[in-house]
Protein backbone atom coordinates (compact mmCIF):
# COMPACT_ATOMS: atom_id res chain seq x y z
CA UNK A 1 0.00 0.00 0.00
CA UNK A 2 2.49 2.74 1.15
CA UNK A 3 4.92 1.45 -2.03
CA UNK A 4 1.77 2.62 -4.35
CA UNK A 5 1.48 5.83 -2.75
CA UNK A 6 4.91 6.62 -3.39
CA UNK A 7 4.55 5.51 -6.88
CA UNK A 8 1.55 7.36 -7.19
CA UNK A 9 3.49 10.54 -5.54
CA UNK A 10 7.00 9.65 -7.45
CA UNK A 11 5.03 10.69 -10.99
CA UNK A 12 3.40 13.70 -9.41
CA UNK A 13 6.56 15.11 -8.15
CA UNK A 14 8.54 13.82 -11.34
CA UNK A 15 7.16 17.00 -13.24
CA UNK A 16 7.97 19.56 -10.36
CA UNK A 17 11.54 18.60 -9.86
CA UNK A 18 12.33 18.39 -13.63
CA UNK A 19 10.26 22.30 -14.19
CA UNK A 20 13.37 22.96 -10.55
CA UNK A 21 16.18 21.84 -12.00
CA UNK A 22 15.66 21.94 -15.75
CA UNK A 23 15.89 18.66 -16.09
CA UNK A 24 12.68 17.17 -18.34
CA UNK A 25 13.17 13.18 -18.02
CA UNK A 26 14.14 12.12 -14.12
CA UNK A 27 14.16 8.92 -13.15
CA UNK A 28 11.79 6.97 -10.71
CA UNK A 29 14.62 6.11 -8.98
CA UNK A 30 15.48 10.08 -8.50
CA UNK A 31 12.09 10.88 -7.46
CA UNK A 32 11.75 7.73 -5.29
CA UNK A 33 15.19 8.86 -3.46
CA UNK A 34 13.60 12.20 -3.42
CA UNK A 35 10.20 11.40 -1.78
CA UNK A 36 12.41 8.96 0.83
CA UNK A 37 15.10 11.89 1.59
CA UNK A 38 11.95 14.53 1.88
CA UNK A 39 9.76 12.48 3.85
CA UNK A 40 10.51 14.16 7.31
CA UNK A 41 9.98 17.61 5.92
CA UNK A 42 6.91 19.23 7.48
CA UNK A 43 6.29 21.12 4.63
CA UNK A 44 5.73 18.19 2.42
CA UNK A 45 1.84 17.76 1.78
CA UNK A 46 0.06 14.18 3.13
CA UNK A 47 0.74 11.01 0.78
CA UNK A 48 -2.36 9.59 1.92
CA UNK A 49 -5.20 10.65 3.71
CA UNK A 50 -6.32 8.70 7.35
CA UNK A 51 -9.55 7.23 5.06
CA UNK A 52 -7.18 5.95 2.56
CA UNK A 53 -4.69 4.40 5.31
CA UNK A 54 -8.09 2.77 6.72
CA UNK A 55 -9.57 1.89 3.37
CA UNK A 56 -6.06 -0.56 2.35
CA UNK A 57 -7.28 -4.20 2.29
CA UNK A 58 -4.97 -5.45 5.17
CA UNK A 59 -5.79 -2.68 7.84
CA UNK A 60 -9.71 -2.75 7.05
CA UNK A 61 -9.71 -6.45 7.65
CA UNK A 62 -7.50 -6.66 10.71
CA UNK A 63 -10.02 -4.14 11.73
CA UNK A 64 -13.02 -6.11 11.35
CA UNK A 65 -11.38 -9.10 12.61
CA UNK A 66 -10.40 -6.80 16.01
CA UNK A 67 -13.91 -5.78 15.79
CA UNK A 68 -15.97 -8.72 15.86
CA UNK A 69 -13.85 -10.82 18.11
CA UNK A 70 -13.70 -7.72 20.37
CA UNK A 71 -9.75 -8.26 20.25
CA UNK A 72 -7.72 -5.61 21.65
CA UNK A 73 -4.33 -6.65 21.28
CA UNK A 74 -4.96 -7.15 17.54
CA UNK A 75 -6.40 -3.22 17.90
CA UNK A 76 -3.73 -2.16 19.57
CA UNK A 77 -0.91 -3.92 16.86
CA UNK A 78 -2.41 -2.03 13.80
CA UNK A 79 -2.76 1.69 15.87
CA UNK A 80 0.75 1.30 16.37
CA UNK A 81 1.25 -0.03 12.44
CA UNK A 82 -1.27 3.15 11.55
CA UNK A 83 0.92 5.66 13.34
CA UNK A 84 4.17 4.33 11.97
CA UNK A 85 2.56 4.39 8.80
CA UNK A 86 0.97 8.02 9.29
CA UNK A 87 4.68 9.28 9.80
CA UNK A 88 5.65 7.92 6.65
CA UNK A 89 2.71 9.54 4.88
CA UNK A 90 3.18 12.75 6.41
CA UNK A 91 -0.29 12.46 7.87
CA UNK A 92 -1.56 15.68 8.86
CA UNK A 93 -1.46 16.12 12.61
CA UNK A 94 -5.59 16.50 12.81
CA UNK A 95 -5.56 12.71 11.16
CA UNK A 96 -2.86 11.15 12.52
CA UNK A 97 -4.71 12.47 16.47
CA UNK A 98 -7.37 10.58 15.62
CA UNK A 99 -4.93 7.52 16.28
CA UNK A 100 -3.44 7.91 19.38
CA UNK A 101 -4.24 6.81 22.76
CA UNK A 102 -7.65 5.04 24.01
CA UNK A 103 -10.02 7.33 21.83
CA UNK A 104 -7.62 6.04 18.89
CA UNK A 105 -8.27 2.32 20.05
CA UNK A 106 -12.00 3.28 20.16
CA UNK A 107 -12.03 5.05 16.86
CA UNK A 108 -10.16 1.66 15.18
CA UNK A 109 -12.38 -0.25 16.87
CA UNK A 110 -15.77 1.84 15.55
CA UNK A 111 -14.39 1.80 12.42
CA UNK A 112 -14.36 -1.86 12.06
CA UNK A 113 -17.38 -2.13 13.12
CA UNK A 114 -18.30 -0.12 10.68
CA UNK A 115 -16.61 -2.31 7.73
CA UNK A 116 -18.28 -5.59 9.04
CA UNK A 117 -21.78 -3.10 8.76
CA UNK A 118 -20.95 -2.59 5.25
CA UNK A 119 -19.90 -6.36 4.78
CA UNK A 120 -23.10 -7.67 5.94
CA UNK A 121 -25.18 -4.99 4.41
CA UNK A 122 -23.68 -5.83 0.81
CA UNK A 123 -23.92 -9.32 1.27
CA UNK A 124 -28.05 -9.01 2.52
CA UNK A 125 -27.84 -6.14 -0.40
CA UNK A 126 -26.93 -8.48 -3.43
CA UNK A 127 -28.04 -11.32 -2.56
CA UNK A 128 -31.88 -9.62 -1.60
CA UNK A 129 -31.71 -10.80 2.06
CA UNK A 130 -33.53 -8.84 4.29
CA UNK A 131 -31.61 -5.98 5.61
CA UNK A 132 -33.45 -5.83 8.63
CA UNK A 133 -31.35 -8.37 10.29
CA UNK A 134 -28.38 -6.46 9.52
CA UNK A 135 -29.83 -3.00 11.05
CA UNK A 136 -30.78 -5.01 14.35
CA UNK A 137 -27.16 -6.40 14.95
CA UNK A 138 -25.89 -2.69 13.84
CA UNK A 139 -27.91 -0.53 15.97
CA UNK A 140 -24.70 2.13 16.00
CA UNK A 141 -24.99 2.93 12.68
CA UNK A 142 -28.59 4.43 12.14
CA UNK A 143 -27.44 7.25 10.19
CA UNK A 144 -25.94 4.33 7.37
CA UNK A 145 -29.27 2.37 7.76
CA UNK A 146 -31.08 5.04 6.16
CA UNK A 147 -28.55 5.10 3.68
CA UNK A 148 -29.07 1.30 3.05
CA UNK A 149 -32.67 1.87 2.61
CA UNK A 150 -32.42 4.24 0.16
CA UNK A 151 -30.24 2.05 -1.92
CA UNK A 152 -33.17 -0.85 -1.41
CA UNK A 153 -35.42 1.25 -2.39
CA UNK A 154 -33.61 2.14 -5.55
CA UNK A 155 -32.44 -1.38 -6.17
CA UNK A 156 -36.21 -2.64 -5.92
CA UNK A 157 -37.52 -0.02 -8.31
CA UNK A 158 -35.13 -0.30 -11.00
CA UNK A 159 -35.78 -3.96 -10.69
CA UNK A 160 -39.15 -3.59 -11.16
CA UNK A 161 -38.70 -1.23 -14.00
CA UNK A 162 -36.48 -3.97 -15.88
CA UNK A 163 -39.53 -6.45 -15.03
CA UNK A 164 -41.53 -4.10 -16.74
CA UNK A 165 -39.62 -3.71 -19.53
CA UNK A 166 -38.93 -7.80 -19.60
CA UNK A 167 -42.77 -8.50 -19.75
CA UNK A 168 -43.07 -5.95 -22.52
CA UNK A 169 -40.87 -7.75 -24.32
CA UNK A 170 -42.63 -11.02 -24.34
CA UNK A 171 -39.95 -12.52 -22.15
CA UNK A 172 -40.90 -16.36 -21.56
CA UNK A 173 -40.40 -17.19 -18.03
CA UNK A 174 -40.58 -15.23 -14.63
CA UNK A 175 -40.09 -11.75 -15.25
CA UNK A 176 -38.94 -10.62 -11.78
CA UNK A 177 -36.55 -13.08 -11.45
CA UNK A 178 -35.03 -12.78 -14.69
CA UNK A 179 -34.62 -8.88 -13.34
CA UNK A 180 -32.77 -10.00 -10.04
CA UNK A 181 -30.63 -12.33 -11.78
CA UNK A 182 -29.67 -9.08 -14.65
CA UNK A 183 -28.98 -7.09 -11.78
CA UNK A 184 -26.86 -9.27 -9.70
CA UNK A 185 -25.04 -10.12 -12.47
CA UNK A 186 -24.12 -6.24 -13.27
CA UNK A 187 -23.84 -5.18 -9.27
CA UNK A 188 -20.85 -8.25 -9.21
CA UNK A 189 -19.12 -7.45 -12.01
CA UNK A 190 -18.77 -3.65 -10.91
CA UNK A 191 -16.51 -2.76 -8.05
CA UNK A 192 -17.21 -2.96 -4.11
CA UNK A 193 -19.85 0.22 -3.18
CA UNK A 194 -19.53 1.37 0.36
CA UNK A 195 -23.44 2.15 1.56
Amino acid sequence: MLLCAFLVCGACTDSNEAQLSGQKDKSYNDSAETLVNSSSDNDNPPLLTLSELLNASDVRNALSSAAAKNDDALLIEWQNKLLKAADEVNLSSSEKKRLEGELGLKYLAFQGMKFNYQTAFQRAFVSFESVDEVYSAYPAFKNLHERSSRLVEQRDALIASVADELSEQGFDGDVHEEAKRQWQVYIKSQPPFTP
